[in-house]
């Protein structure tokens, strides 16, 4: 095979596996979602993955069980380290397999490893020696062709969809600020009205003894003290209604910031939540959890 071949492969596999994963994710939810990282109908490790299997495994390719268990270790590898270098360079896991026994870390399991051995077994003994042929019988332009459309189409979609990833990030972000000043703010709250409650109270107790200790005394310094706690009483309300009303103002701040990034239209995100359901942020789960509530209730009629 020449270059232009293998790129032109490249292609036509990651193709295929984005409609594979398409045809899954249907049967599964019972509707389309544009499954894979990016927004074309391209799923990139799909392309790594049976070009790899077909390079390196040719010698053994005759071997069922050898071709089988070569598969299974080379297809775990490449998810392995996609899945490593997407979390590491993005904060945020694409796929999660820690419910599924036999895991790796959560980027591979027994399961699927078996499956992407059968796979990629039955592609290269009976699929691919067809599409090889096929595409053996392109002229060396039509092929060159192909590969610039492919591949200038991939880099643009690359980019859109690293932007779209990046924008994500700093609103998940955004929703994960505004979520923890408004724990504070609940906190500050409810802190100052249990402190105004138990101050008051232990005021009007001094205040109550004082009256009943010196009420013998006289009239006059009994309607003194009363006064005095009364001004005081006055005074803790009109602090508390100044605080109350500094936070029901921050409290509205908030509630803004977090409706202003709730409503961002942001390009790709939900087709990234609805692409990636196992999808885990490290700093910002809450926000990723409350994004995808957001559009649940939107796609709701």
């Amino acid at each position: 095979m020449q270059l232009q071949h293998l790129i032109l492969l490249f292609f036509i596999y990651a193709c295929l596996g984005w409609g594979c994963e398409v045809a899954y994710a249907a049967c599964k939810e019972g509707r389309f979602i544009n499954r894979g990282f990016l927004n074309g109908p391209i799923c990139p490790i799909y392309g790594f993955g049976v070009v790899g299997v077909v390079l390196a495994l040719a010698p053994v390719q005759e071997n069922m069980a050898l071709l089988f268990l070569g598969s299974v270790v080379l297809t775990s590898a490449i998810e392995l380290v996609t899945g490593w270098a997407l979390e590491q360079i993005f904060h945020t896991r694409w796929w999660d397999y820690s419910d599924q026994p036999l895991n790796l870390g959560g980027y591979v399991c027994l399961v699927f490893s078996l499956i992407w051995g059968v796979a990629c077994t039955v592609v290269v003994r009976w699929v691919h020696p067809t599409i090889l042929a096929g595409v053996a019988l392109l002229p060396f332009w039509a092929c060159v062709t192909l590969d610039a459309v492919f591949g200038v189409t991939f880099a643009v979609d690359l980019c859109a969809t690293v932007v779209a990833v990046r924008k994500l990030s700093a609103r998940l972000t955004r929703l994960t600020e505004a979520a923890k000043d408004l724990h504070a703010l609940s906190d500050e709250l409810g802190q100052n009205i249990s402190d105004t409650t138990l101050t008051a109270r232990e005021k009007m107790r001094e205040g109550e003894a004082a009256l009943q200790t010196r009420r013998a005394e006289a009239q006059a310094r009994i309607e003194e003290q009363q006064s005095r706690v009364e001004a005081w009483l006055e005074r803790q309300k009109a602090d508390a209604s100044a605080r109350t009303e500094a936070l029901r103002r921050r409290f509205e701040d908030v509630r803004a910031r977090m409706e202003q990034a709730l409503n961002d239209r942001g390009f790709g995100h939900r087709r990234l939540l609805d692409a990636f359901p196992n999808l885990r942020s490290h700093r910002n789960q809450e926000a990723v959890d409350a994004l995808r509530r957001f559009y649940e209730r939107r796609r709701k009629p």
